[in-house]
């Protein structure tokens, strides 16, 4: 028993260093799981709130809508409208016109109700419609709407629905309070892993050390769990980027350390100190210094080893390219129909043998169910949207070649501004060489315009994810300089390469 905790203790300190290096390296990312699982949480458990009975009364009588009243945004806005009058002639004479519309009232940003127009004469009322709106069968208030022919009818009023809100458990406005501290969260937890392991390779105060453990393992098995079971944070981030694991993998990874664990714990008088307690003190304090030190460095810069898609030498073409024999996903037809109250999935195949219909079953649905994916490639949701995200350039992207400047923004609002003189340099120099720059954010229309503006930035923005513009570059903002498709450097915003050192870049 001995040997055994004695080659446990070894395995799972130097696992608990390997991970808290992994993270350190890229605290960024492993910040933004931290983050991902505090709104998963606080989601999970917000107070289910009441919702708003909508009576909307026209000549063709009373029809109610309920909408859920959303707790990040109570105050709503009932506005009421119509589309330009357009006229349609009626035979041969010109005179004679019909002019139509469509009348329009919205829930915030959600159409509520809608109504052809059409009308002959001026100063005629052509529709009233009343809203009431009661939460809990308690009136709330009422507006009415008139629709006039060949007016604009542009009526609005502001629903508070403040009062009305059901409190958030204290719990959840822990977990919120949690996200604006999930880097330094990040930071002490990498510090803490190697401290830990660090601490039971040496045998530094093991029942302290091991009681840690223990903790640790229990919130992070609870995490593995939780995200296996209800498939909420589909990558735990335990081995940040450079180990991938899939929920199931994580929490039976964490079960076999608990078990490990807990046989350390069992026989805790085999672990012996290798230093004396002074030695051992300085150096875990020295460890700890190196740890922050070193996590904090690759927070500020970039992390000191790349395991994202768009690291230096990855040709991003060929990563984002499905191939022409690649297999496609394949679907096949699921028939849902009811009984009794309860739902039953039938196959075409099923549905052949029998006669649902005979044996009293109703039909419901017809939905495309997953039965085999189809390649996918490493990197499947780079786009480089226009401003309305309906159309992607990414091919004019890839079509580009020698060289090019990916800015990646993610949010303008909380981009580093600190060295946009050294960018705008660099732009300089892009413009003198014929190479183009691609800034790619996730921010809105209105804020990248005010952005621009701002730093009288004359490029064009294109639009992508969020969550994949994080996955590019560790910085806001970014540079990615590429040739052709390759990527030949990274730089953070804190670290922009001056003009001398990125034209030398150009002549590699």
């Amino acid at each position: 028993m001995k040997y055994l905790v004695n080659l446990l203790r070894v395995l799972v300190g130097l696992l608990f260093i390997f991970s808290g290096i992994i993270k350190a390296n890229d605290p960024t990312g492993f910040s933004i799981k931290l983050d991902e699982y505090f709104s998963v949480f606080s989601a999970d458990l917000e107070a289910k709130q009441d919702s708003v009975t909508i009576f909307i009364t026209t000549p063709d009588g009373t029809n109610s809508i309920k909408k859920d009243i959303q707790a990040s945004n109570p105050v709503i806005e009932l506005k009421a409208k119509n589309n330009p009058w357009k006229a349609v002639s009626l035979g041969n004479n010109l005179t004679d016109s019909v002019y139509f519309s469509d009348a329009v009232i919205y829930w915030g940003s959600q159409e509520l109700y809608t109504a052809s127009l059409n009308a002959e004469d001026s100063n005629t009322v052509l529709l009233k419609v009343a809203i009431k709106y009661a939460v809990n069968d308690q009136n709330v208030g009422e507006q009415n709407f008139v629709f006039n022919s060949f007016n604009e009818n542009s009526q609005s009023t502001t629903v508070d629905l403040s009062d009305y809100l059901v409190s958030n458990s204290r719990l959840v406005n822990f977990l919120q309070s949690l996200r604006p501290y999930a880097v330094s969260l990040a930071v002490f937890l990498c510090a803490f892993e190697i401290i830990l392991g660090l601490s039971l390779l040496i045998g530094w105060a093991p029942k302290l050390t091991i009681s840690l453990l223990v903790i640790l393992m229990v919130f992070f098995t609870f995490l593995t769990w939780y995200s296996a079971v209800y498939n909420k944070v589909t990558d735990c981030g335990c081995f940040g980027d450079a180990i991938k694991l899939t929920p199931w993998q994580s929490f039976n990874k964490d079960i076999i350390l608990s078990i490990s664990i807990l046989i350390i714990l069992i026989r805790l008088k085999h672990v012996k100190a290798i230093f004396s307690k002074p030695f051992a003190a300085r150096l875990l304090t020295v460890f700890t210094l190196l740890s922050v030190g070193f996590a904090s460095y690759c927070y500020h810069y970039l992390p000191v080893k790349n395991f994202l898609k768009f690291k230096v030498g990855n040709d991003i073409e060929k990563m984002a390219t499905i191939p022409d024999d690649a297999p496609s996903d394949v679907y096949t037809n699921i028939f849902i129909y009811s009984k009794d109250g309860q739902t039953h999935e039938f196959s075409l195949e099923e549905m052949g043998n029998r006669d649902l219909k005979a044996e009293g079953y109703v039909f419901v649905d017809r939905i495309d169910k997953l039965i085999s994916k189809g390649y996918e490639p490493e990197i499947y949701d780079f786009k480089m949207m226009d401003e309305g995200r309906t159309n992607d350039y990414i091919e004019v992207f890839f079509a580009d070649s020698g060289f090019k400047l990916l800015i990646v923004i993610n949010e303008v609002e909380s981009a580093n501004t600190k060295t946009m003189d050294e960018l705008q340099d660099i732009l300089k120099i892009c413009k003198k060489n014929k190479i183009t720059v691609y800034p790619l954010t996730a921010s809105s229309k209105e804020d990248v315009e005010a952005f621009r503006h701002e730093h009288q930035l004359d490029l064009p923005f294109y639009y992508g994810d969020k969550t994949n513009l994080k996955s590019i570059v560790r910085s806001n903002p970014g540079l990615l300089l590429f040739k052709d498709n390759i990527v030949h450097n990274v730089w953070p915003s804190t670290r922009i390469p001056s003009t001398k050192r990125f034209l030398k870049q150009l002549d590699k």
